[in-house]
């Protein structure tokens, strides 16, 4: 049923309890919303679930949320209207509206793309290069003939994986390392095991999926040299929405890392993206009701700190709903014209 027309029919009453939260009744009068998010243990998996949580207790929603999705398969199905909200990233916005990375195959990508809207962004967190400390290799330089994880193949995290080992060492995966093609999940078991000898992903910071595989070995992160930031494949990293440099310190997972002292990484940033069709009144409220529970989310894990109204349109190159534009503006947020739908302008 359509959000709106679900507030009239809860009354005056039931729509003023809607409108500032407090509606939360579960059943099958309520609105049903599809939603993907990545991995289990994932920086997105845990703000998706907190998401949930939120929204379902103070909205007349229910949230049917998959799990271990890719952007780029979850921002195709939203643009499809297959999904009602997503975990985005800018770099994927990038590609797909320009028919590029891994949509260059793809002709009907920057059409589709214009189903896409934005509620919000926040940073994800550094890309973790990490090797097992007893395997002697203190730079990206000597992964020569190893075998690798850097992500599913096709994936935006891989794609800028493959660009930070090149800017680094000039090395190609398939001719200077082996490639392993495996999920999220068997990526981090794989390094577990030692079927890999370096793992390469994009996490919050401290991440908790990295802190359980460093409770039972120890590790060492790489960093990208400063050097490797200045060549030309680095530098179309870097130039891509959504893409900062960061530091990783050297004690922040404890005594089985073994760096001492802070390396460099890539940051990213990622967001939650809807369809254009979605209800406006609905995702008004969505945005509403993130930004009335910060608290929660800031509660629920260290890195949602930066879950906020200044992040809130940072690194923004996708037309925000009509509902998030809706509120920002009520909230005297300054935004730049690129965040204006289409819709909105007419």
């Amino acid at each position: 049923m359509n959000f709106t027309k679900r507030l009239k029919n809860l009354g005056l009453a039931g729509a003023m309890l809607a409108a500032v939260g407090l509606a939360g009744q579960a059943g099958a009068a309520d609105t049903n919303l599809r939603m993907h998010t990545a991995q289990a243990g994932s920086s997105p998996y845990v703000f998706a679930v907190t998401l949930q949580s939120v929204l379902q207790k103070n909205l007349p929603v229910r949230i049917n949320m998959t799990s271990g999705m890719a952007s780029t398969r979850s921002t195709l199905d939203a643009a499809r209207g297959q999904v009602d909200l997503f975990i985005s990233s800018p770099s994927i916005n990038h590609f797909m509206s320009t028919g590029t990375g891994m949509f260059a195959n793809m002709s009907s990508a920057p059409e589709l793309y214009k189903n896409v809207r934005q509620i919000m962004n926040f940073p994800l967190g550094p890309y973790h290069i990490m090797v097992h400390a007893n395997s002697g290799i203190t730079s990206l330089k000597q992964i020569k003939g190893k075998r690798v994880f850097i992500g599913p193949p096709g994936g935006a995290a891989t794609l800028v994986a493959l660009s930070i080992i090149e800017g680094a060492t000039g090395y190609k995966a398939g001719e200077d390392y082996e490639m392993a093609k495996l999920d999220w999940n068997s990526g981090n078991q794989a390094f577990q095991d030692g079927q890999v000898d370096l793992y390469i992903g994009p996490t919050q910071l401290p991440s908790a999926s990295i802190e359980q595989i460093v409770l039972l070995q120890k590790v060492r992160f790489l960093g990208v040299p400063d050097e490797a930031l200045k060549t030309e494949v680095m530098q179309k990293v870097m130039n891509l929405p959504g893409r900062t440099i960061m530091q990783i310190p050297p004690d922040i997972y404890g005594d089985n890392q073994v760096n001492t002292e802070p390396v460099n990484a890539v940051g990213t940033w990622v967001g939650l993206g809807t369809n254009k069709d979605v209800d406006e009144e609905l995702v008004y409220q969505i945005t509403k009701t993130i930004f009335e529970n910060l608290d929660t989310f800031h509660n629920a894990a260290k890195f949602m700190s930066s879950v906020n109204m200044e992040n809130a349109i940072k690194q923004m190159n996708c037309p925000l709903h009509p509902g998030a534009l809706r509120y920002y503006r009520e909230r005297g947020i300054e935004l730049p014209d690129s965040a204006i739908p289409p819709e909105a302008k007419q």
